[in-house]
């Protein structure tokens, strides 16, 4: 029999992870719901997504619960609440719930109360890398009581998952303690190089990083950590918030994270995602800076309107 797989949310990771189960060729049943659907303007791409990977789309996600025994839950990260709320009523009693959203340990607990108390039971998910280039076998870190009954379900698919033997939030929190790191990179590197870049000085600076860690091709770390900052900030900064509430749960004052979540939204507000999908994401530390450069000529532009 095909697995019956719910899922909530129908952005990059639920597009990735859906794609990457039916590629497989293993029978799965998938059936989806965002709350864009319904907006003509700002769901026409999810809904085009949709037949174009060949799921189906659920009318709401109490439709979504009728169908499943595994939901999948990849909303945006304010929002992992909210959806388990509205969803718990209508899950049936074993239904297991796998939360992929990047929120902290006690955001997962919270969602954890809720849908037990309803009489499913809730997993969580620590999502370890950037979907899109793994789809399906991003790797996985999974927590809670449940969490083996997710890895035998998923078996067939070859999906790249570790369950952990802690409780709800064990997974979480190595994944936002890492984040501290991952994320932090990112806004080193953004105001590192754009200050030396607008100083005239990036090829030096770079030159003098990669001397003092040759361990690293450190142009290429630059542009990738770039060009993921370009198209992702927004989420990331959103998780980052999330990482701050962890290190503050912990007895540690998140002044770096909080920083970091600050430096990405200021990134996401330039409108290089925009950008970015209008011309291309930057590859390179130069394709950056001259995506930087055209948008600042844009609002000069813009402005003497």
């Amino acid at each position: 029999m095909s697995l019956k797989l719910g899922l909530l949310g129908f952005g990059e990771a639920g597009q990735g992870v859906a794609e990457g189960l039916i590629c497989t060729g293993v029978p799965i049943d998938i059936l989806t719901w965002d709350i864009l659907f319904p907006d003509a303007g700002k769901g026409a791409a999810l809904v085009k997504a949709a037949e174009r990977i060949g799921v189906k789309r659920a009318a709401s996600a109490a439709e979504v619960a009728g169908h499943a025994e595994l939901v999948i839950s990849a909303v945006t990260t304010d929002q992992s609440l909210v959806a388990a709320r509205q969803i718990a009523p209508h899950l049936g009693k074993g239904t297991l719930y796998l939360d992929f959203n990047s929120t902290s340990p006690g955001k997962k607990r919270q969602v954890a109360e809720v849908i037990d108390g309803a009489g499913a039971h809730m997993v969580e998910a620590a999502v370890m890398d950037t979907v899109p280039p793994h789809k399906h076998r991003v790797p996985l870190l999974l927590a809670g009581a449940k969490a083996r009954d997710v890895v035998s379900k998923l078996a067939p698919y070859n999906m790249r998952i570790e369950a952990l033997d802690g409780g709800i939030g064990s997974a979480s929190t190595i994944k936002m303690c890492r984040s501290v790191f991952m994320k932090g990179l990112d806004g080193l590197l953004y105001e590192c190089l754009v200050s030396a870049n607008r100083a005239g000085v990036g090829d030096v600076v770079l030159d003098s990083l990669q001397k003092s860690f040759p361990g690293l091709d450190w142009a290429q770390l630059a542009g990738r950590k770039l060009g993921g900052a370009a198209i992702h900030s927004g989420r990331r900064a959103g998780e980052m918030r999330e990482v701050a509430v962890t290190l503050t749960e912990l007895g540690i004052k998140p002044l770096m994270a909080s920083a970091t979540a600050d430096r990405l939204q200021a990134i996401a507000d330039l409108g290089l995602k925009a950008y970015a999908d209008e011309n291309g994401v930057p590859k390179t530390v130069a394709d950056f800076m001259a995506a930087l450069a055209a948008l600042e000529r844009q609002g000069r532009a813009e402005a003497a309107e």
